[in-house]
């Protein structure tokens, strides 16, 4: 089977990926994505080198949105949508594709429209709480729908849909992780920070200005987001960093992005971390188990992130943190209050484990929609 995957949602693509290429590797995949996870700031995505460092073909695409734009973008998107769908439709022909998995976005939406056109099986999976506009159109054509939550249900008019859960990198559980090479070996009690690419900014300026402090008492590990026209964290960061004192300079280390393997090794020896609260990083943290202070990033559809944050929150594993209260002293008095109860809220992550073996949930679909399929 030869079988195209697509979304904005790069974490559970990639653990699809690694599971069938581990456990079925007769199928062929492929990977259409973006260059850019902001295009018109310039700020490049990290699909391509994630993707192409297993292996999969990428093909880069570009499609413009419906949501959050001007009337007039969203008349002149209308009137080029079809040429769109038409160029997914040769991607789909030239590449003999079996199956689409959608992972949601804006990007899946003309490819589903072309497989379904085609005849080809499409599967949609939804990560969020929320089911994001693009996921509830492709809902409405594709052959099934896969949530992680049930709650999702009432964002969607389908009542075949299937719990799946959302799929998870195997090697987050892993035992023979390694220290990352860049890290030093007197690195403990670490506080990981992660604000991903989109909403990486405010988070970085928050904790540049409480940076002494945080090294006073921890190891820093800074996943900063990459740069962009109008900035340049990692470089902001880096010249920071050099005023501080040699004693703490050493204890902080700042990445554009933290590979897999290296991502894993820190979850299972961080403290805690402060995070954004996407779906992806939301359910890693929780079964590392790793307790966490989460800012959701504001003016999500549906204020998904809060809805994501709100999980982890529930059963005692994490401390939400709106942006909007977001400043020197609340950052400090959340740390204190992870310092006080992490061993708690750790022991609560890990006796509400939600994992669900969610790849090889979804790999089985895979196989009964392309079955049916044939069979027709």
């Amino acid at each position: 089977m030869r079988i195209l995957l697509s979304g904005a949602h790069l974490t559970p693509a990639l653990a699809m990926i690694d599971f069938i290429q581990v456990n079925h590797p007769e199928h062929e995949l492929f990977f259409v994505g973006r260059l850019y996870s902001q295009e018109k700031l310039g700020q490049k995505a990290v699909e391509k080198d994630e993707v192409g460092k297993r292996g999969v073909k990428f093909i880069p695409f570009s499609a413009a949105k419906f949501v959050n734009y001007s009337l007039l973008n969203k008349i002149s998107t209308f009137f080029t949508f079809p040429s769109t769908v038409a160029r997914a439709r040769r991607i789909l022909i030239e590449e003999k594709i079996d199956l689409f998995l959608s992972f949601g976005s804006y990007l899946a939406v003309p490819f589903a429209l072309a497989a379904k056109s085609l005849g080809i099986p499409v599967i949609t999976h939804e990560q969020t709480v929320v089911m994001g506009k693009a996921n509830q159109f492709i809902s409405t054509i594709a052959d099934k729908v896969a949530i992680s939550y049930q709650e999702t249900s009432r964002y969607c008019k389908r009542k075949d849909l299937i719990l799946t859960g959302n799929p998870v990198r195997a090697r987050l559980f892993a035992k023979d992780l390694k220290r990352p090479e860049w890290l030093s070996k007197e690195a403990k009690g670490i506080l990981l920070i992660m604000g991903g690419n989109q909403g990486s900014f405010v988070i970085n300026e928050v904790i540049k200005n409480n940076l002494s402090q945080l090294l006073s008492n921890y190891f820093v590990i800074h996943q900063c987001g990459r740069a962009n026209k109008l900035k340049n964290s990692l470089k902001e960061l880096e010249n920071f960093k050099k005023i501080l004192p040699k004693s703490l300079q050493e204890k902080y280390f700042i990445k554009e992005w933290i590979e897999g393997e290296d991502l894993f090794w820190i979850y299972q020896h961080s403290k805690f971390a402060i995070s954004r609260s996407g779906a992806n990083a939301v359910l890693e943290l929780s079964l590392a188990p790793l307790p966490a202070i989460l800012i959701p990033l504001p003016g999500t559809y549906q204020n998904e992130q809060m809805a994501n944050a709100m999980v982890m929150q529930k059963i005692n594993g994490a401390l939400i943190l709106p942006q909007e209260h977001l400043n020197t002293n609340t950052l400090i008095d959340s740390v204190s209050h992870l310092e006080k109860n992490y061993k708690e809220m750790r022991l609560s992550l890990a006796k509400n484990q939600s994992y669900q073996d969610a790849s090889a949930k979804l790999y089985q679909l895979i196989l009964h929609v392309y079955k049916e399929k044939k069979r027709l």
